[in-house]
């Protein structure tokens, strides 16, 4: 996942040896930076790619000094009063990767998968607080970042589960997600229905590994080159709280993994939906009728998925029956969440292609990017 943290550069100098200048209080050097127009696109491969060797040209100043270079990069609306820093060196050149554009453009506040526009300078200073900085000229950039989806989804497959064992070749992928815990990413959880009978979990919908099942009381895994783990399995139909930890699990050891498989006593006698929508500015329609439904499952009337459902960035909510009397949202991150239904927040998204899972039992719910 690319940080949001970091503002860093992969920094390149054509020449390492420290040199002295001149120093002109007025700071009357000038010092022009190039090139002067750039667009670039971070996609989820060309990260640790050079995006472009900014360039600059030395300033002399009267008395000898150091002085030392800063690339600094601003919101085409900003004044630099807290810029990214993509570089800084006592050379004349910073070769700069997608990777330090894509975190400096997140850190700025733009938006993944949106070209956003920017504008570079190079600010020169010295040692002394009493000569005033140089700036260059600036120069414009036209940036679309890109942020890696922060989950690793896990599906269902087996006998007591709703696409039995159909891997996800034979029926489209439409195999159930587990719900995900926002603050563990190796943690899942899901509340529903299950026949009395076996089933495993998968990472990769179409494949068998990697494959994840009961091993030694824990998870086990076979990532491809190991063993496949045991089943785990409901002793008989109901409703379950299932729950899967897979932190530290290898082909060779289950790391501190847990699983837990407990009878849910009260998901029987909850009331039932005969629709269940997203509506709001993020979704095809904003907040006018109508909603845009979800699907309702056949194996479990609490679970309902949208498929390949096209999100702007903006907010929506999800709401049985077409009105706000039983209403679900939380504002905690743009793809998972757990709603309360009880005047829940807006859930904030960004925009994209999404598969839109939600349990009307527990309020959880999940949107998983498709390509």
């Amino acid at each position: 996942m690319l940080s949001f943290l970091a503002l860093a550069a992969v920094m390149s100098c054509d020449d390492t040896d420290s040199e002295e200048f001149s120093l002109d209080t007025n700071s009357s050097g000038e010092i022009v930076l190039s090139p002067e127009i750039n667009t670039f696109e971070v996609t989820e491969t060309n990260g640790a790619d050079l995006a472009e060797r900014f360039s600059w040209n030395r300033i002399t100043f009267e008395t000898p000094v150091q002085i030392d270079y800063q690339l600094e990069m601003d919101l085409e609306s900003g004044d630099f009063s807290s810029p990214a820093v993509l570089g800084a060196n006592n050379s004349t050149n910073a070769a700069v990767t997608y990777n330090a554009l894509n975190d400096a453009a997140l850190g700025l506040g733009a938006e993944p998968g949106s070209a956003s526009n920017f504008k570079l300078r190079v600010k020169a200073t010295t040692a002394s607080a009493a000569v005033n900085p140089v700036f260059s000229n600036e120069v414009t950039a036209v940036i679309t970042p890109f942020e890696a989806y922060p989950f690793k989804p896990l599906y269902f497959v087996g006998a007591a589960t709703e696409p039995g064992w159909n891997n996800g070749d034979g029926n489209g992928e439409t195999n159930p997600a587990l719900y995900v815990d926002i603050n563990d990413v190796n943690k899942h959880y899901y509340t529903g229905y299950f026949n009395a009978d076996a089933f495993k979990i998968l990472s990769n919908l179409g494949m068998w590994q990697p494959q994840y099942g009961e091993r030694n009381g824990a998870v086990g895994v076979n990532d491809g080159a190991g063993n496949d783990p045991n089943v785990f399995s409901a002793p008989t139909a109901g409703y379950y709280d299932f729950t899967i930890d897979v932190t530290g699990v290898t082909n060779d050891s289950e790391g501190s993994s847990s699983f837990s498989m407990v009878p849910n006593t009260t998901a029987a006698a909850a009331p039932t939906f005969t629709s269940i929508a997203i509506i709001g500015a993020a979704t095809p329609n904003g907040w006018n009728d109508p909603d845009t439904d979800l699907t309702q499952s056949t194996f479990d009337p609490h679970k309902w998925v949208g498929r390949d459902i096209i999100l702007i960035a903006g907010e929506m909510k999800i709401r049985a029956e077409n009105d706000w009397t039983n209403s679900w949202g939380d504002a905690t991150s743009a793809y998972a969440g757990q709603g309360n239904n009880n005047n829940d927040p807006n859930i904030t998204v960004k925009a994209g292609t999404y598969d839109i899972f939600f349990n009307d039992l527990d309020g959880s719910f999940l949107l998983i990017p498709q390509e």
